[in-house]
């Protein structure tokens, strides 16, 4: 599974084999360990490649939080309301059911030092859509804007 974020550029962030911390179910994780700290994550399907302009990928979802642990715990609340939804009135929140029918598996990085995971997550959206030709199925454009504002030339 780590070979799906190879999008990540070791300079630009920090090298794969740096995450952490994982989580293979998100729906069924206990997150009691997981810590406290900013950070940022990237949710990935174990089992479907989406299909993206220039490529495929497992990744549905890169955020940020000011608490991995509480972010992490909110988006487990609102993945099990989505599978527990038989009418799919869901339909709104587009990342969760991704997560509910291709599964939500996590990976996430702490920040270091001085780093700001508002920064970090506009990197790895950034660096994925460097990649693929496209943000995330299941991200909005905010993060974005402040890569391309980042990087332009």
């Amino acid at each position: 599974m780590k070979r799906d974020l190879l999008f990540i550029k070791a300079k630009a962030f920090r090298p794969i084999q740096g995450i952490d911390g994982e989580i293979l179910n998100l729906e069924e994780a206990d997150l009691t360990n997981v810590s406290t700290k900013d950070g940022v994550y990237i949710i990935a399907s174990p089992k479907t490649k989406f299909i993206y302009p220039k490529g495929e990928s497992k990744i549905i979802y890169i955020g940020k939080a000011n608490a991995i642990r509480r972010r992490l715990k909110e988006h487990q609340q609102h993945l099990r309301s989505a599978i527990n939804d038989l009418n799919d009135e869901w339909w709104r929140f587009d990342r969760y059911n991704y997560m509910k029918y291709h599964g939500a598996q996590v990976y996430y990085y702490l920040c270091k030092g001085r780093q700001e995971s508002k920064n970090l997550e506009s990197r790895l959206i950034g660096m994925f859509y460097d990649k693929f030709g496209s943000m995330p199925v299941g991200n909005g454009a905010r993060s974005f804007e402040c890569y391309v504002k980042e990087n332009r030339i």
